[in-house]
This record gives structure tokens, C-alpha cells and sequence, in this order.
């Protein structure tokens, strides 16, 4: 699955951060670029980990009796928009 960031960039960073001014962009890209491709790839995968617990937490308050089958075919589509395909 591929993000799509929207055209209007600031500093060509690929940053889209529309109530940030570009300076302050500029200044978050070039500490980001500071940072280890190894460091970025844990930020990443954290930040994914995390976006995973909030839609499981979401779902438990949700849905608290749902069975657990019924449970990760529901995260599966609300973290990928795709409903399983079985």
C-alpha cells in the first residue's frame, strides 16, 4: 500500500503539513535526514505499531463481544480499508 502526499510540498521535503510553516518543515526534514536510515525504520515501525493498538483499542470499545475471528477480519479492515477476502 502506497500513501499518496499531496502535491502543494513544502521545501521539497515530501513533507504535506499544511498548518506548519515551511521554515519549521524544512527544519523537522533536515533532523529527520540527521537520524540513522536504521533510526527512521524504527520511527516507522513504531509509529506503526502504535496506529495498530489504537484501531485494536478502538474495536474493543467498539464491538466488546465480538469473537476473535470476527475481531482481526474487522482490524484487518479498518487498518487496510479492504475487507478479507474469505
Amino acid at each position: 500500500m502506497v500513501s499518496q502526499i499531496e502535491p502543494d510540498r513544502y521545501a521539497d521535503t515530501g513533507f504535506a503539513v499544511k498548518d506548519t510553516p515551511p521554515e519549521i518543515n524544512q527544519r523537522l526534514f533536515a533532523a529527520m535526514m540527521c537520524k540513522t536510515p536504521e533510526e527512521r525504520l524504527l520511527m516507522g515501525l513504531d509509529m506503526m505499531a502504535t496506529a495498530r493498538e489504537m484501531v485494536r483499542d478502538g474495536l474493543r470499545h467498539e464491538a466488546p463481544t465480538l469473537p476473535q475471528v470476527g475481531m482481526q477480519r474487522l482490524f484487518f479492515q479498518r487498518l487496510y480499508g479492504l475487507a478479507l477476502p474469505w
